[in-house]
This record gives structure tokens, sequence and C-alpha cells, in this order.
């Protein structure tokens, strides 16, 4: 099973990016674990790193056992939107070979999508969307991990 772990700033393209592969997105799993929609709640979410981790890593599990079993095809799983390099830390235990690759694109064409999007989240201007100190932490990851992630310009 091939694993990749997807980043990128908000309206990277991450949700559109390897569409034929299965999905992790990170969002469900902390909408799951704080039972909440809204965007500033969600991005209030440091102190669930471990957890969040776990969750990825069972479900990561739970998909291999899947796949071995010949009960789901084999196929790339990417996950999309981690925000935080503890979590990537803690995949990367379980999963030392998987990929990471970080989709850039222009602050200005971020800004443009996400005005275009309309998302029900979005309630916020896209300058403070942007600068939420998730958003901060997931830029920590590119400067962490940079040797090892491949840059894709998705724009």
């Amino acid at each position: 099973m091939r694993v990749t772990l997807l980043f990128g700033r908000i309206c990277s393209g991450k949700s559109s990016f390897k569409q034929n592969s299965y999905r992790i997105q990170v969002s469900n799993i902390v909408k799951d674990l704080v039972k909440s929609q809204d965007r500033a709640v969600l991005s209030d979410t440091l102190h669930l790193n471990e957890k969040i981790g776990e969750e990825i890593v069972d479900i990561l599990n739970a998909i291999k056992i899947s796949i071995d079993k010949d009960i789901m095809i084999d196929k790339e799983v990417v996950v999309d939107g981690i925000r935080q390099y503890q979590i990537v830390y803690k995949v990367l235990e379980q999963y030392p070979d998987a990929e990471l690759i970080w989709l850039e694109v222009p602050e200005d064409e971020r800004k443009r999508r996400y005005e275009n999007r309309k998302d029900i989240k979005d309630t916020e201007d896209f300058s403070i969307a942007d600068n939420k100190s998730i958003e901060l932490e997931c830029q920590k990851i590119f400067g962490i991990f940079s040797k090892r992630m491949q840059t894709i310009n998705n724009y």
C-alpha cells in the first residue's frame, strides 16, 4: 500500500489532487473529535496532535488489512490536510516509506480560490483564515521536512 501525506496552505488544491486514491481527510477526523464544523473551532486543535495521529494510523492500518484480505483494491492512500508536524512524525513512525508532497500555490491564487469557492465554513476573510496559527503550523511542516518532501506547483 502506497501512502502519500499531502500538505499545502489553505486553498492550495489538496482536495482535488490525486482524486483517484483512497482519501483520509484530516479535517473529517478533527470534525469528529471536536464535534464542530466551525472553522474557528477546527483551527484550534493543536492540543489534539496525538489523538489525530493515532486516528490516521488506525485508519491506514484498517485499509492495509482490507487490501491484504482482498476486500479493497490496492491503490494509493492520500492523507490530506495534516497541519501539525507532530502528526507527521506519528504517521511516519508506522509508515516510514510514506511520500510527502507539498502543493505550492501563490498567495494571490489561493485568495482567488478561497473567495470563489464560497464554502459554508469560510466565514472569515482570507487574510484571517490564512494566518491562523494552524495554517502557520502547516508552514512549519514544509520547513522541517523540506529535504524529504516533493514540492509541486499546483496552479
